[in-house]
């Protein structure tokens, strides 16, 4: 008799579980080619749960002004392959398509200015760059060059959220071996901000770095948004110097060897969704029972494995993968695992909203580039807007504009308070003043998202630890999703796939 799995939760976490249950290879590249991959495994009756009237969680796409838009991410890194192998699995690969212009600007003292070149996750390697830029004032350029004299203490693994084993790539780098390593962790802007200077972290590294989190660095760990960067300053005394030596380590592909360059960020023609309507019918190839509007008001420890109480009767299962956020998690473990329950419930979210616009193409003039990026200090509703017609040619159709504004980060709920219609007319006010238009646009569309970004806090990695410590006691029941660590594609793809290996393995003992 076939054992049962229940996989709650269906955003990307959830659904690459349920394939790899069904057997399907990983995506991952760590489990495809690893002793985790095992062909010809259990053969497991699969539910997919979705609380939800449809799948892909913040994956949407949906029609706008004839043209199909991404209401939600609309790209991912390929530096983590997985989402692209999923596509290609998924036989949609030959559909992705790298961004028509990279390029991006940030407001300044209420103008626009152009990054500047080989930013490493809004950090700037190349100081020269970003004075060109005058994104940063003289004093702050100054601030910022002091980071090269190496003055303070090398930093510390332990103040990165990093343990003493993780530190190979600080060391491999002249890192200094730091005598004493235990400590709290700091945030990323308390980190950064006592090299660098507080300027250029609020005007270029926040904006970027905190946007993609819709949070701010203050209250971000570093290690969990931008992993490579910590290991890679640990034992060194300048960030400018760690950033220099990080990006000539990083491989480029040369012409000469026939190496194909990958493109930084990918998308997908027809949008995002497509991976989801792609998923969702291999799921059902596979047998995979699909549910929607099934959200699980109950988990229980029964005899053999589990009982969840759905809007849809009972589910028995032998094992399940917790694929929903940190904060339905906890409540469904709070009688059978508490202390994971309590560190689940304990990460914050933030919400956002996106509201899309359209114009005439003669109506609105807009500057080079994919969109521009906000800072904080700036105190503007608008956190980034990315100039989707520009970026995605196939987003829009002809004659026209598109634009699609973010608003709303971790302390600042003010898109929160106000009507559909009061926040178009905010954000009109800010794209007049940042870009000169003045004439009303054809079509907005305004999409919320609630508490939809985990916010990574300092300590974040220990406090998922523990929760997977408590975890261990109960058979067969895995975590996944992006309340891990991680809120990109790839890295909630991962996870899923990840927390159905566990799941399997567990079950096949």
């Amino acid at each position: 008799m076939s054992r049962v799995v229940a996989v709650v939760g269906g955003g990307v976490s959830g659904l690459a579980a349920a394939r790899v249950l069904a057997g399907a290879p990983p995506a991952s590249l760590e489990l495809r080619d690893g002793p985790a991959h095992q062909e010809g495994g259990p053969d497991f009756e699969v539910v997919l749960l979705e609380s939800d009237d449809r799948f892909g969680g913040k994956i949407l796409s949906r029609e706008f002004r004839g043209r199909s838009v991404d209401f939600g991410p609309d790209n991912f890194l390929t530096r983590n392959p997985s989402a692209n192998e999923l596509c290609d699995q998924l036989g949609i690969g030959d559909d992705l398509v790298a961004p028509a212009t990279s390029s991006a600007s940030v407001v300044a003292r209420g103008r626009l200015h152009p990054l500047p070149p080989g930013l490493i996750l809004g950090l700037p390697p190349d100081l020269v760059a970003l004075a060109r830029s005058r994104i940063v004032s003289g004093r702050g350029l100054a601030r910022a060059a002091l980071d090269l004299l190496a003055l303070g203490a090398p930093i510390s693994a332990s103040s990165l959220g990093l343990s003493p084993e993780e530190t190979a790539i600080g060391r491999a780098s002249g890192g200094a071996v730091v005598a004493s390593d235990t400590g709290p962790e700091w945030s990323a802007a308390s980190i950064l901000v006592s090299r660098l200077g507080r300027e250029l972290v609020e005007r270029l590294v926040d904006p970027l770095l905190g946007g993609i989190n819709a949070g701010g660095l203050d209250q971000l760990s570093l290690v969990v948004v931008a992993p490579q960067v910590a290991r890679a300053l640990v034992g060194h005394r300048s960030v400018t110097r760690a950033l220099r030596l990080l990006a000539r380590r990083t491989p480029k592909p040369s012409a000469s060897t026939g190496a194909k360059i990958r493109p930084f960020f990918l998308g997908m023609r027809g949008g995002l969704g497509r991976i989801v309507e792609a998923l969702v019918a291999d799921l059902q190839d596979r047998g995979v029972q699909l549910q929607t509007g099934a959200e699980v008001r109950a988990l229980r420890r029964a005899k053999n494995g589990y009982e969840l109480e759905t809007a849809n009767g009972t589910i028995v299962a032998d094992g399940v993968v917790l694929a929903a956020p940190g904060y339905v998690a906890a409540r469904l473990l709070v009688e059978s695992a508490p202390v994971a329950a309590a560190e689940l419930g304990s990460i914050p979210h933030s919400s956002v909203a996106l509201v899309t616009l359209a114009w005439p193409s003669g109506a609105m003039s807009l500057p080079q580039g994919s969109g521009f990026l906000v800072p904080r200090c700036e105190g503007r509703i608008i956190t980034g807007c990315t100039f989707l017609s520009a970026k995605w040619p196939h987003a829009a159709s002809a004659g026209e504009v598109v634009v699609r504004a973010s608003t709303g980060r971790y302390g600042d709920e003010r898109p929160l308070s106000m009507s559909d219609e009061e926040l178009v007319e905010a954000v009109l006010g800010e794209l007049r003043e940042l870009t000169g238009t003045s004439v009303p646009p054809l079509a907005s569309l305004v999409r919320r998202w609630p508490r939809a970004f985990p916010q990574y806090l300092p300590g974040h990695r220990r406090k998922i630890e523990r929760a997977r410590v408590a975890l261990g006691e109960l058979p067969a029941l895995e975590l996944a999703g992006p309340s891990l660590g991680g809120i990109g594609i790839p890295a909630c793809l991962t996870t899923g796939e990840r927390a159905a290996v566990e799941v399997r393995d567990r079950l096949s003992r």
